[in-house]
Protein backbone atom coordinates (compact mmCIF):
# COMPACT_ATOMS: atom_id res chain seq x y z
CA UNK A 1 0.00 0.00 0.00
CA UNK A 2 2.55 2.69 0.99
CA UNK A 3 4.59 1.78 -2.61
CA UNK A 4 1.17 2.58 -4.36
CA UNK A 5 0.89 5.77 -2.00
CA UNK A 6 4.33 7.03 -3.18
CA UNK A 7 3.72 6.28 -6.88
CA UNK A 8 0.40 7.86 -7.05
CA UNK A 9 2.24 10.93 -5.24
CA UNK A 10 5.14 11.09 -8.11
CA UNK A 11 2.67 10.54 -10.89
CA UNK A 12 0.86 13.52 -9.26
CA UNK A 13 4.12 15.61 -8.96
CA UNK A 14 4.76 14.78 -12.26
CA UNK A 15 1.50 16.16 -13.65
CA UNK A 16 2.10 19.37 -11.21
CA UNK A 17 5.14 19.93 -13.08
CA UNK A 18 4.12 19.49 -16.51
CA UNK A 19 1.22 22.19 -16.08
CA UNK A 20 3.77 24.19 -14.48
CA UNK A 21 5.60 24.48 -17.63
CA UNK A 22 2.52 24.46 -19.70
CA UNK A 23 1.04 28.06 -17.95
CA UNK A 24 5.41 29.42 -18.07
CA UNK A 25 5.36 28.75 -21.92
CA UNK A 26 1.83 30.53 -22.12
CA UNK A 27 2.82 33.22 -20.20
CA UNK A 28 5.84 33.74 -22.54
CA UNK A 29 3.35 35.02 -25.21
CA UNK A 30 5.61 35.31 -28.56
CA UNK A 31 3.36 36.95 -30.69
CA UNK A 32 2.78 39.92 -28.56
CA UNK A 33 6.70 40.03 -28.37
CA UNK A 34 6.98 39.27 -31.75
CA UNK A 35 4.84 42.65 -32.39
CA UNK A 36 6.53 44.51 -30.00
CA UNK A 37 9.65 44.39 -32.10
CA UNK A 38 7.87 45.14 -35.08
CA UNK A 39 6.24 48.34 -33.73
CA UNK A 40 9.82 49.12 -32.29
CA UNK A 41 11.01 48.64 -35.98
CA UNK A 42 8.22 50.96 -37.34
CA UNK A 43 8.71 53.79 -34.61
CA UNK A 44 12.17 54.22 -35.61
CA UNK A 45 11.31 54.45 -39.60
CA UNK A 46 11.42 58.15 -40.61
CA UNK A 47 8.25 57.33 -43.08
CA UNK A 48 6.18 56.67 -40.16
CA UNK A 49 7.93 59.00 -37.48
CA UNK A 50 7.78 61.86 -39.69
CA UNK A 51 6.02 61.81 -42.99
CA UNK A 52 5.50 65.22 -42.92
CA UNK A 53 9.88 65.33 -43.12
CA UNK A 54 10.37 62.37 -45.28
CA UNK A 55 9.10 61.25 -48.60
CA UNK A 56 9.56 58.35 -50.45
CA UNK A 57 10.35 59.81 -54.02
CA UNK A 58 11.92 56.51 -56.42
CA UNK A 59 13.41 53.63 -55.68
CA UNK A 60 15.03 50.77 -57.42
CA UNK A 61 17.50 47.66 -56.93
CA UNK A 62 20.46 50.46 -56.86
CA UNK A 63 18.98 53.49 -55.35
CA UNK A 64 16.34 54.90 -53.12
CA UNK A 65 15.66 58.68 -53.23
CA UNK A 66 14.22 60.61 -50.26
CA UNK A 67 12.76 64.22 -50.43
CA UNK A 68 13.31 66.09 -46.91
CA UNK A 69 11.92 69.22 -45.80
CA UNK A 70 12.69 70.48 -42.35
CA UNK A 71 10.49 73.48 -41.39
CA UNK A 72 12.26 76.62 -39.73
CA UNK A 73 12.68 75.50 -35.81
CA UNK A 74 11.39 71.96 -36.19
CA UNK A 75 12.00 69.41 -34.10
CA UNK A 76 11.97 66.24 -35.11
CA UNK A 77 11.88 62.68 -32.76
CA UNK A 78 14.58 60.13 -32.87
CA UNK A 79 14.37 57.58 -35.95
CA UNK A 80 16.77 55.40 -38.23
CA UNK A 81 18.30 55.33 -41.60
CA UNK A 82 19.91 53.00 -43.06
CA UNK A 83 23.66 52.45 -43.50
CA UNK A 84 24.12 53.02 -46.79
CA UNK A 85 26.40 55.75 -48.42
CA UNK A 86 24.40 58.56 -49.21
CA UNK A 87 25.00 61.80 -51.22
CA UNK A 88 22.63 64.75 -50.14
CA UNK A 89 21.51 67.44 -52.84
CA UNK A 90 20.64 70.62 -50.84
CA UNK A 91 17.31 71.99 -53.36
CA UNK A 92 17.19 75.46 -51.19
CA UNK A 93 19.21 77.68 -49.49
CA UNK A 94 19.14 76.98 -45.73
CA UNK A 95 20.34 77.42 -42.06
CA UNK A 96 22.08 75.03 -39.66
CA UNK A 97 20.04 72.07 -38.52
CA UNK A 98 21.56 69.89 -35.54
CA UNK A 99 21.18 66.29 -35.31
CA UNK A 100 21.50 64.62 -31.95
CA UNK A 101 22.29 61.06 -32.16
CA UNK A 102 20.70 59.07 -30.04
CA UNK A 103 21.96 55.12 -30.70
CA UNK A 104 24.28 53.35 -29.78
CA UNK A 105 27.39 56.41 -29.94
CA UNK A 106 25.29 59.39 -28.29
CA UNK A 107 27.07 62.67 -29.76
CA UNK A 108 25.73 65.62 -31.58
CA UNK A 109 26.76 67.48 -35.19
CA UNK A 110 25.29 70.37 -36.43
CA UNK A 111 25.15 70.73 -40.29
CA UNK A 112 26.21 74.29 -41.47
CA UNK A 113 23.83 76.76 -43.59
CA UNK A 114 24.06 74.97 -47.49
CA UNK A 115 23.37 76.65 -50.63
CA UNK A 116 21.00 75.32 -53.37
CA UNK A 117 22.95 72.83 -55.86
CA UNK A 118 25.17 71.91 -53.77
CA UNK A 119 26.00 68.59 -52.55
CA UNK A 120 27.56 66.23 -50.00
CA UNK A 121 28.71 62.88 -49.62
CA UNK A 122 27.96 60.63 -46.47
CA UNK A 123 29.92 57.43 -45.92
CA UNK A 124 27.88 54.58 -44.62
CA UNK A 125 27.26 54.78 -40.79
CA UNK A 126 24.63 53.72 -37.88
CA UNK A 127 21.97 56.81 -37.88
CA UNK A 128 19.95 56.92 -35.23
CA UNK A 129 18.68 60.59 -34.46
CA UNK A 130 16.83 63.74 -33.51
CA UNK A 131 16.77 66.59 -35.35
CA UNK A 132 16.66 70.06 -34.37
CA UNK A 133 16.35 72.72 -37.20
CA UNK A 134 18.12 75.91 -36.10
CA UNK A 135 16.76 78.52 -37.97
CA UNK A 136 13.63 80.65 -39.74
CA UNK A 137 14.54 79.16 -43.67
CA UNK A 138 12.94 75.56 -44.26
CA UNK A 139 15.74 73.36 -45.53
CA UNK A 140 14.77 70.94 -48.51
CA UNK A 141 16.92 68.33 -50.17
CA UNK A 142 17.20 64.49 -51.44
CA UNK A 143 18.82 62.10 -49.42
CA UNK A 144 20.21 59.55 -52.33
CA UNK A 145 21.06 56.11 -50.75
CA UNK A 146 22.92 54.15 -53.04
CA UNK A 147 21.95 50.44 -52.27
CA UNK A 148 24.45 47.77 -53.89
CA UNK A 149 27.54 50.27 -53.59
CA UNK A 150 30.82 49.30 -51.46
CA UNK A 151 32.73 53.23 -51.35
CA UNK A 152 36.01 53.44 -50.68
CA UNK A 153 37.49 56.25 -47.92
CA UNK A 154 37.52 58.77 -51.08
CA UNK A 155 33.63 58.96 -51.03
CA UNK A 156 32.67 61.72 -48.87
CA UNK A 157 33.21 65.76 -48.77
CA UNK A 158 31.10 68.81 -49.47
CA UNK A 159 30.31 70.51 -52.75
CA UNK A 160 28.82 73.78 -53.22
CA UNK A 161 27.50 74.83 -56.13
CA UNK A 162 28.98 76.38 -59.07
CA UNK A 163 29.66 80.38 -58.52
CA UNK A 164 30.29 81.43 -62.30
CA UNK A 165 27.74 79.17 -63.79
CA UNK A 166 27.66 78.84 -67.31
CA UNK A 167 24.15 79.48 -69.84
CA UNK A 168 25.34 77.10 -72.62
CA UNK A 169 25.81 73.57 -73.28
CA UNK A 170 27.94 71.84 -70.24
CA UNK A 171 29.08 69.00 -68.35
CA UNK A 172 31.71 69.56 -65.52
CA UNK A 173 32.45 66.63 -63.07
CA UNK A 174 31.78 67.54 -59.40
CA UNK A 175 33.55 64.60 -57.70
CA UNK A 176 34.89 61.35 -59.19
CA UNK A 177 36.19 58.12 -57.49
CA UNK A 178 36.49 54.26 -58.79
CA UNK A 179 32.82 53.68 -57.55
CA UNK A 180 30.80 56.86 -58.69
CA UNK A 181 30.73 60.48 -60.86
CA UNK A 182 28.38 63.18 -60.25
CA UNK A 183 28.45 65.34 -62.92
CA UNK A 184 26.81 68.92 -63.02
CA UNK A 185 25.13 69.72 -66.69
CA UNK A 186 23.82 72.79 -67.94
CA UNK A 187 21.19 72.59 -70.94
CA UNK A 188 20.84 76.18 -73.15
CA UNK A 189 17.68 77.73 -73.23
CA UNK A 190 15.85 76.56 -76.80
CA UNK A 191 18.81 73.97 -77.07
CA UNK A 192 19.62 70.17 -77.50
CA UNK A 193 21.20 69.14 -74.24
CA UNK A 194 24.80 67.65 -75.27
CA UNK A 195 25.16 64.58 -72.93
CA UNK A 196 27.74 62.43 -73.10
CA UNK A 197 26.68 58.38 -73.70
CA UNK A 198 27.12 56.64 -70.58
CA UNK A 199 27.44 52.84 -70.18
CA UNK A 200 26.99 52.92 -66.66
CA UNK A 201 23.17 53.49 -64.98
CA UNK A 202 22.63 56.81 -63.46
CA UNK A 203 20.06 59.02 -61.68
CA UNK A 204 19.07 62.75 -63.61
CA UNK A 205 18.17 65.34 -60.49
CA UNK A 206 16.79 68.68 -61.58
CA UNK A 207 18.27 71.49 -59.85
CA UNK A 208 15.96 73.48 -61.85
CA UNK A 209 12.16 73.40 -62.66
CA UNK A 210 12.32 72.32 -66.38
CA UNK A 211 9.92 72.41 -69.37
CA UNK A 212 11.70 69.10 -71.72
CA UNK A 213 11.50 67.26 -74.58
CA UNK A 214 12.82 64.02 -74.46
CA UNK A 215 13.42 60.42 -75.66
CA UNK A 216 15.57 57.48 -75.08
CA UNK A 217 17.20 55.07 -77.30
CA UNK A 218 16.03 56.64 -80.67
CA UNK A 219 12.35 56.98 -79.82
CA UNK A 220 10.09 59.88 -80.54
CA UNK A 221 10.51 63.11 -78.57
CA UNK A 222 7.69 63.53 -75.45
CA UNK A 223 7.02 66.48 -73.42
CA UNK A 224 8.13 66.44 -69.77
CA UNK A 225 7.69 68.79 -66.89
CA UNK A 226 10.76 67.98 -64.45
CA UNK A 227 9.78 69.93 -60.64
CA UNK A 228 13.16 71.16 -58.91
CA UNK A 229 14.54 68.15 -57.06
CA UNK A 230 12.36 65.42 -59.42
CA UNK A 231 14.64 62.49 -60.46
CA UNK A 232 14.99 60.47 -63.78
CA UNK A 233 16.41 56.52 -63.87
CA UNK A 234 18.53 55.57 -66.78
CA UNK A 235 19.47 52.42 -67.01
CA UNK A 236 22.23 51.14 -68.24
CA UNK A 237 22.67 51.20 -72.10
CA UNK A 238 20.15 53.38 -72.63
CA UNK A 239 20.71 56.66 -74.62
CA UNK A 240 18.70 59.85 -73.12
CA UNK A 241 18.04 62.98 -75.43
CA UNK A 242 17.14 66.02 -73.96
CA UNK A 243 15.72 68.99 -75.49
CA UNK A 244 14.92 72.31 -73.19
CA UNK A 245 11.74 73.68 -74.23
CA UNK A 246 11.82 76.82 -71.99
CA UNK A 247 13.33 80.70 -71.99
CA UNK A 248 16.73 79.90 -69.19
CA UNK A 249 19.18 77.38 -69.16
CA UNK A 250 18.23 73.96 -67.26
CA UNK A 251 20.56 72.85 -64.46
CA UNK A 252 21.13 69.09 -63.28
CA UNK A 253 22.95 66.55 -61.15
CA UNK A 254 23.88 63.21 -63.08
CA UNK A 255 24.87 60.40 -60.20
CA UNK A 256 26.79 57.87 -62.20
CA UNK A 257 27.15 54.60 -60.75
CA UNK A 258 30.22 52.96 -62.30
CA UNK A 259 29.70 49.28 -63.84
CA UNK A 260 32.09 46.98 -62.81
CA UNK A 261 34.26 45.41 -65.33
Amino acid sequence: MKRLIILAAAILLVLILALAQTQEKKSDKPGKVEQQNSNLTSSQDPYVIAPQAYKREFENEQVRVTRVRYEPREIIKSHDHPKLPTVYVYLSDSGPVRFIHTGEEKFTTVRPAVKAGGFRLGRPANETHKVESLSDQPSDFLRVELKDLVVDGTFRGRFPPETNQSAENSEKVGFENQQLRIVRVTCAAHNVCKLTAQTSPYLLVALTSSQLKTATNNGDLSNLKMELGQTMWVDSGDRLRLENSGNTPLRFLRIELKVKS
